[in-house]
């Protein structure tokens, strides 16, 4: 027999579960039957945790729902996600059945870091060290980061940067430079040919968090003369999976007709 108190914790949380995407408002019959309490009983518990913030009342169909009190404890959860800690097993997962070099970035003012590779088991591969500001303008991954970016930030860091070429295939101009990135908002992914490190590719795919931003993003990258774009197609599919998995468990989730709204607007999904 548990202990009143803790009891009483678990009937609460019980009624707490109730409540999903799919059952956003309940009565407190349905409750009582989901949780196998008396309905008189349910429904003292629910009136109480209404006057705590706990749940809120429909006052015209009586019905119930979340309250803001569970929801604020949620939001701090989410905020308290580490991106780098969710991608992993997912990273890992790409990693196995790519065999090539898998990276996780992060923005940092007008530059991206990795915060997370594993690098490719073959002799040929990419390597740059973890930590290492690398440009937005060159590359998958940093043309995704700026791509998913509000309007104004986006404008705001392009006037810091200076498009100095890295290799012959670096976009150095910035009409070029903006109807690229325009591309990649409406297509959902990034794909270099050599514009950072040259004879390299790489694909990048945004992660977007609870509040519909653009978080980080995952690049694939090897050689060109192994990651070829017929290689970049077959791995989009598995890429693009990834990120929607991370970013659900970094708080997004889908608005209608496969679409998120970031910062700066609306932009396909990360569901290919």
């Amino acid at each position: 027999m548990l202990p009143e108190k803790v009891q009483l914790l678990e009937r609460i949380a019980c009624i707490l579960d109730c409540f999903n995407a799919e059952s956003r408002q309940m009565g407190v019959r349905q409750v009582a039957r989901k949780i196998n309490l008396s309905v008189s009983t349910t429904g003292r518990l629910m009136q109480a945790m209404r006057e705590m913030g706990l749940l809120v009342q429909d006052p015209t169909t009586s019905l119930y729902g979340i309250g803001p009190r569970v929801l604020s404890w949620a939001d701090a959860y989410l905020a308290s996600l580490d991106v780098r800690t969710l991608a992993l097993p997912h990273l890992q997962a790409l990693h196995r059945e790519t065999m090539e070099t898998i990276s996780l970035y992060i923005l940092d003012g007008d530059a991206r870091i990795c915060v997370e590779r594993l690098e490719s088991p073959h002799s040929l591969r990419l390597v740059a060290p973890l930590g290492q500001r690398l440009p937005l303008y060159a590359g998958s991954a940093g043309k995704v980061l700026l791509a998913f970016l509000p309007r104004d930030e986006q404008e705001a860091l392009l006037e810091q940067i200076d498009l100095h070429p890295l290799t012959p295939h670096t976009i150095t101009d910035r009409r070029t430079l903006l109807r690229e990135l325009e591309t990649i908002r409406a297509q959902g992914y990034a794909v270099s040919h050599g514009e950072w490190i040259a004879e390299a590719n790489g694909v990048s795919v945004p992660i977007f968090d609870r509040t519909q931003a653009i978080h980080a993003a995952i690049t694939i990258s090897g050689p060109a003369q192994r990651l070829t774009d017929e290689k970049i197609g077959a791995f989009l599919p598995q890429l693009l999976a990834a990120a929607r998995e991370i970013s659900l468990e970094m708080g997004w989730r889908p608005l209608p007709a496969l679409t998120i709204l970031t910062r700066g607007g609306l932009a396909r999904a990360p569901e290919r």
